[in-house]
């Protein structure tokens, strides 16, 4: 059964580096329909989301000072580690899927255009390029608007992640949420993210539930098939170790775990609770 935790007061508040009022704050928030991330603020400034990152951040083993880092955030949907990483002093790009046309779906031999969906631009980018809204990733972009923030946003497949995309240069930290468990190809993913990646690698995944810990056969599970058409495998510990090994990282660390803290709980036509708290295993690695 899903699980609901109270938020630690003391977790993790980002700086409101913004000049507008509370009122406009969340008459700005309003707008946006899907907020994945929670939001809390050093002024009191807040928004409440499916999941907030800030009450288990520590845990995930960041730098304290980012200052002079370049650091990728791959699959940044709502943008809250994005934000925090600007504020840890690095510079930040994000990537994130221009709608359900770029995701993996279950049983969808082929990827369709953008305008299958029916979608317009929502905004172009300083050299005149089209950017598109995810589900999720419009809350993003309302909260770089209200920090005035300048972490730099791509819409980009995982699979397509190269240099060229990003003026040729590399980053010290990529770092992929959980989304590994999204793609049919998680570790085509992370040989992707290796591409730009001249430092260290940080991702995450779902740990498989009832898998005894330090088993040392790599096994991978596809427990939802059609049911979600979007998850696709669940990897046991060693099998997580071997993705990163098999993309061609050094130094796999595997052996952490946090805590995904559920906050604004949705539950289903039979009043379960479909999105509580996760744990989700911490794969660290080194090129």
């Amino acid at each position: 059964m899903a699980t609901i935790t109270v938020i630690p007061q003391n977790g993790h508040r980002l700086h409101f580096t913004g000049q507008t009022s509370q009122e406009d704050f969340l008459l700005a928030c309003r707008e946006q329909k899907e907020w994945y991330h929670s939001y809390y603020f050093d002024n009191g400034y807040q928004v409440r989301g499916d999941y907030n990152i800030g009450a288990d951040i520590k845990d995930y083993g960041f730098p304290d000072s980012m200052s002079g880092m370049r650091v990728l955030d791959l699959g940044t949907g709502a943008g809250w580690f994005a934000f925090y990483f600007e504020q840890r002093g690095a510079e930040v790009c994000t990537v994130d899927a221009r709608g359900y046309c770029d995701f993996d779906v279950y049983g969808r031999h082929y990827y369709p255009q953008v305008s299958s969906e029916g979608k317009m631009p929502d905004r172009f980018d300083e050299h005149g390029a089209p950017i598109y809204y995810s589900a999720v990733s419009g809350a993003f972009w309302v909260m770089k608007d209200l920090l005035k923030s300048s972490v730099q946003y791509k819409n980009s497949r995982v699979y397509d992640i190269r240099p060229d995309l990003f003026g040729c240069r590399s980053f010290d930290l990529v770092f992929m949420g959980a989304i590994l468990c999204h793609l049919r190809d998680p570790i085509g993913a992370l040989m992707a993210a290796r591409r730009v990646c001249s430092g260290q690698i940080i991702a995450t995944t779902p740990v498989v539930i009832g898998e005894p810990e330090g088993e040392v056969l790599p096994r991978q599970y596809l427990p939802y098939t059609d049911l979600d058409a979007i998850s696709w495998w669940l990897p046991n510990e060693a099998c997580f170790r071997h993705w990163f090994k098999a993309a061609g990282f050094q130094d796999v660390n595997v052996d952490t775990s946090i805590t995904l803290r559920c906050d604004v709980p949705h539950t289903d036509e039979r009043g379960r609770v479909v999105n509580g708290d996760q744990i989700l295993r911490v794969g660290r690695a080194r090129v």
